[in-house]
């Protein structure tokens, strides 16, 4: 398997966001390193119809679900299942996570149907 990125060697920029996705077009799964600096957070959401795994690369932060907060450190493997509420907020020294979950087809528009 040809390696994709390393997590460790990663720029500075962008500071907030999806650092790195995966770029192969056929594939059947999608993974994306997330950055958020310190004090940064991504509200309590409902996740997608997908289940998603998340491996905390490094710092520390909380991840928000229906059942209250979670503190979150390196190295910590969460599951989140389809559909449930998630959220996200790093701490003092920001918080980076790779998230890996099957991949959703976009949308596409089609013409009318005969």
């Amino acid at each position: 398997m040809p390696i994709l990125t390393n997590t460790a060697e990663q720029p500075e920029q962008p500071r907030r966001g999806a650092v790195w996705s995966i770029a192969v077009p056929e594939r059947e799964l999608d993974s994306n390193l997330i950055r958020l600096p310190a004090g940064e957070e991504i509200p309590a959401h409902i996740g997608a119809e997908v289940d998603t795994l998340v491996h905390v690369v490094r710092g520390e932060g909380v991840l928000t679900t229906e059942d209250g907060e979670e503190p979150l450190r390196a190295g910590d493997v969460a599951l989140l299942p389809r559909r449930t509420v998630r959220g996200f907020r790093a701490e003092e020294d920001g918080l980076e996570y790779l998230t890996v979950h099957r991949r959703r087809r976009s949308l596409t528009i089609q013409g009318p149907r005969d």
